[in-house]
């Protein structure tokens, strides 16, 4: 196949492609105009430029790049219709075309929607409706009397591509097949269910053939060429032989198929994917790993893979995306979903793919389904399938002895082994993955600026919301760029009518954060029973981890008390044996909640650092408040920095140097920590401040330390009064002698009142 690519000059250039593995592409559907097409020798000659069809290839390719797409096909001048050969490939092949396309746009030029703004004003193609959906009734009556629905050709784009949205003529984007289903079946009287992905081959001959009943074609017998790739049929294209005759042999094709097909055997039912969500319409980016994980699908022999990286990096959503362009790309593949969040949901996943697949006796009393499915999908006669084994965070529920089971066979056990199945785990444990898939461990990083733009931007339905680039741009950084936290945060925007801008502001204040986050959101790609929320996400993950390994949860608990950044090794309790504290930092980093900072070489020997995710971290607080054990440790982390702080002076310098940025977030946190126990901390990080020589920074230290011990011991408690000493020997050390002395002067009298003229304090 040929596909349309941007040439570093602006101009269009045709590449050639095997069929069998193309790279990600967008495709558009659209009705044609007499005259105004352009052809395949125009686009090659460029002098196709001036007819009107031109400016629907440039739509087609520039919204693919938006959407991060480098390849494009259009159906007028990506095949060179002038040879009879190439044709009759190009109509067998199409439907295969389309459904292995990324992106399908459907341009309908015959629907005008309101350009309520611009941004950017370019024309004709670059306008964006501000929410649209808004405005549907100024659209949506010529939407449902589009010419497009009235054309033979356009039944398959619309069946055949995972994802297909559509624009009005203006360019604006109108909305998705899944948003817009409910006009499609009343337009098409096509079943929402084939709308939404269903096999084609579940719906009856007769069925199908109705689809395309009240459709038109220029030519006659594309009336009937138009459906082979509805039934997966293959006939060679005999133009002139009329409807009737093409018709009679598409019949007998099918009939032929049929009867060879029989319908007793495994390989041979024709059965829908159990994929527990619909495609996300919204997914973006990521064409890196979807790329590799399409070279592990190739290879016909059993392979497995697992997919690690943080909660809510988008594991889930990365392997549904790959599910759906599997079973787009590869005819005949069957996809399962097993969610390993318990035993209960691995049994009942395959007691659901049992009745799909029509295994004998899955539904009989007390039948072994672990072992009947396990037996169907090693059978090489089922035919290509893929599972995806999703969440297999806790290693006991894969690899423990199974409840009930007499044998005590593991569930890892149960999984199939065929040399026409491929596994795809999906887990937040390094550790996991390891044991899982020991050589084949695929790491999922956070996304790309340009990917988390592109995400964000998606899931903003107004997109006046998103006033303006640097907002956008700091705000994905607060985020750190990590899917879940951009879904949630835009959630919020869209509910909330609120503006970039003023959702950072929210962000930064501490007291609402752990609110902004834990507002809920419908997102169809969660399991119902794991609320969809950043905090559940790491909860799910903190609870594990407290499970496996006491000591790594009381480090993330010490951790959730400190500064994420730049964590000593040597900060954290001395509790446990060396090798139950390496073991607790394996668990941790291997559940990506810390990173190990690299050291240069002359750093070898010094104290090992580590940084904590900035969202982790405020998960990490939210699961202490919510079992009410910040507090305490709070006050462990308090006393940890006491205990390691000394009050000044240059021993150890390098070493406690460390710790003060601690410090200073422990005391800076309002209504947790006893107050008196923060002065007392804030009292020795002013003295080593004073010792670094950092005397503006000790000044405020001290004044924190005095205001929070006249406010809780009373200005006459000698502790206040020490702290006064303090701020003024700060104020003196950076040349302020006169705000010096008259602090100094008020201490004295303070001294004289409280201890008396005579006292050595006072006489000092």
């Amino acid at each position: 196949m040929r596909l349309l690519k941007r040439s570093p000059n602006g101009d269009l250039e045709l590449i050639s492609f095997h069929d069998d593995n193309p790279p990600p592409y967008a495709i558009l559907s659209h009705t044609w105009t007499d005259g105004e097409e352009v052809t395949y020798n125009e686009l090659v000659s460029g002098t196709g430029k001036v007819k009107t069809g031109y400016a629907k290839i440039r739509f087609c390719v520039d919204t693919a790049a938006q959407d991060g797409l480098q390849y494009s096909w259009v159906d007028t001048c990506c095949i060179n219709k002038s040879t009879v050969e190439e044709l009759q490939v190009a109509i067998n092949s199409m439907f295969r075309w389309y459904q292995g396309a990324s992106k399908c746009y459907v341009y309908l030029s015959d629907v005008l929607a309101p350009e309520i703004e611009t941004n950017p004003p370019y024309q004709p193609f670059y306008t964006e409706v501000i929410n649209v959906q808004a405005f549907r009734i100024t659209w949506v009556k010529a939407f449902r009397r589009s010419r497009w629905f009235t054309r033979g050709w356009t039944l398959q784009e619309l069946l055949a591509p995972a994802s297909v949205e559509f624009f009005s003529k203006e360019g604006n984007r109108l909305g998705s097949r899944i948003l817009l289903e409910q006009d499609i079946h009343e337009v098409t009287q096509i079943p929402v269910e084939a709308l939404r992905g269903q096999s084609l081959s579940e719906f009856s001959v007769e069925e199908r053939m109705n689809w395309a009943a009240n459709r038109t074609t220029t030519l006659k017998e594309d009336k009937v060429y138009c459906l082979l790739g509805i039934f997966s049929i293959f006939l060679p294209l005999i133009y002139g032989e009329g409807e009737a005759y093409a018709s009679l042999r598409l019949r007998e094709e099918i009939q032929k198929r049929q009867e060879a097909r029989g319908t007793e055997s495994l390989q041979d039912l024709t059965v829908s994917s159990p994929l527990p969500f619909p495609k996300n319409e919204s997914f973006v980016g990521r064409e890196d790993q979807l790329q590799s994980l399409e070279h592990f699908l190739l290879p016909n022999t059993h392979r497995r893979m697992t997919l690690y990286g943080l909660g809510g990096c988008g594991k889930s959503a990365l392997a549904l995306e790959f599910a759906y362009r599997a079973l787009a790309r590869h005819a005949g593949l069957l996809v399962f979903w097993v969610p390993a969040i318990s035993q209960e949901s691995f049994e009942l996943a395959y007691r659901e793919i049992g009745i799909h697949l029509h295994v004998p006796g899955i539904t009989d009393n007390n039948a072994d389904i672990k072992g009947l499915v396990k037996k169907a999908l090693s059978s090489d006669s089922l035919g290509q399938w893929l599972m995806v084994v999703d969440n297999a965070d806790d290693p006991g529920v894969l690899m423990g002895r199974t409840i009930g089971d007499p044998e005590l066979a593991r569930l890892l056990d149960y999984l199939p082994y065929s040399s026409r199945g491929k596994i795809l785990f999906t887990t937040r444990s390094r550790k996991a993955a390891k044991d899982l898939t020991p050589s084949k461990v695929l790491e999922l990083n956070n996304m790309g600026k340009a990917e988390a733009r592109q995400l964000l931007a998606r899931r903003i339905s107004k997109k006046k919301l998103l006033n303006n680039e640097e907002s956008v741009v700091k705000l994905l950084e607060l985020l750190a760029y990590l899917p879940l936290a951009i879904i949630q945060a835009a959630a919020f925007i869209n509910s909330n009518n609120t503006l970039v801008s003023e959702y950072i502001i929210l962000f930064r204040n501490t007291a609402t954060e752990a609110e902004l986050f834990r507002k809920q959101f419908e997102d169809p790609s969660r399991y119902r029973e794991m609320e969809s929320t950043i905090a559940k996400t790491w909860h799910i993950s903190f609870d594990e981890i407290r499970r496996q390994d006491p000591l790594a949860g009381e480090y993330l608990s010490f951790l959730a008390c400190i500064d994420p950044i730049n964590i000593p090794l040597s900060l954290l309790p001395p509790t446990g044996s060396p090798l139950q504290r390496m073991k607790a930092i394996g668990t941790l980093k291997g559940y990506a909640f810390i990173i190990e900072r690299p050291q240069g070489l002359q750093e070898l020997d010094s104290d090992e650092l580590f940084d904590m995710h900035q969202l982790v971290h405020i998960a990490s607080e939210w699961w202490l408040k919510g079992h009410d054990e910040l507090t305490a440790w709070m006050a462990k982390a308090a006393a940890r920095l006491e205990e390691l702080i000394p009050y000044g002076g240059y021993e150890r310098k390098e070493v406690w140097t460390r710790y003060l940025s601690h410090a200073l977030h422990v005391a800076g946190l309002d209504s947790i920590l006893d107050e008196t126990v923060k002065a007392s901390l804030l009292d020795r990080v002013g003295r080593c401040q004073s010792s670094l020589g950092q005397y503006s920074a000790a000044e405020t230290t001290y004044r924190q330390a005095l205001l929070l011990k006249e406010k809780n011991l009373g200005e006459d408690d000698i502790q206040t009064l020490l702290s006064m000493n303090e701020v003024g020997l700060a104020l003196s050390d950076q040349g302020k002698y006169e705000e010096a002395e008259l602090m100094n002067r008020q201490t004295l009298a303070r001294f004289e009142k409280v201890l008396g003229a005579e006292h050595l304090d006072t006489l000092t």
